[in-house]
């Protein structure tokens, strides 16, 4: 195993850790606003922060930490839903959750409409915790990983 990539698999779910404390600081502020239209701009930023915050725990998951564990164990390169399918191999998730989850982050990225973000709200906050859920799981894998090196 390469020290360098041990290390980066470190940092990266360091920063995994931090964004999963970020994510769950907004459920906290917008556990009010699910589901609520005509917003004032500052709850709007709220919700913005949720999403935004829920789709970069989500990539820091799939398109760094799965992939940097796919690296060390010589897995090979390959795509998102592979990575997700060998996670769940390795019992950190449920395969068909993070699907979602990863629409959902792929929805956020690409939807534009107004009246479609008040679902999308209610949809990142009804998987947040999903997500938050599986960070634990994984850290720990990571730091069991580079503690045997």
């Amino acid at each position: 195993m390469s020290r360098n990539k041990l290390d980066m698999l470190k940092e990266e779910t360091d920063g995994l850790a931090l964004a999963a404390t970020h994510l769950q600081y907004s459920i906290a502020r917008c556990a009010d606003l699910i589901g609520q239209e005509h917003l004032p701009p500052e709850q709007l930023e709220r919700l913005e922060s949720l999403t935004s915050r829920f789709a970069r725990v989500a990539d820091l998951l799939t398109q760094r930490v799965f992939r940097l564990f796919d690296e060390i164990e010589l897995t090979g390169s390959s795509t998102v839903l592979d990575r997700i399918y060998r996670a769940e191999k390795r019992g950190w998730l449920d395969a068909s959750q993070m699907i979602n989850i990863r629409e959902l982050r792929n929805l956020i990225a690409h939807e534009y409409a107004a009246e479609k973000m008040i679902e999308i709200y209610a949809a990142v906050y009804g998987l947040a915790q999903t997500l938050l859920i599986i960070v634990p799981n994984v850290t720990a894998a990571a730091q069991r990983l580079v503690a045997r090196a």
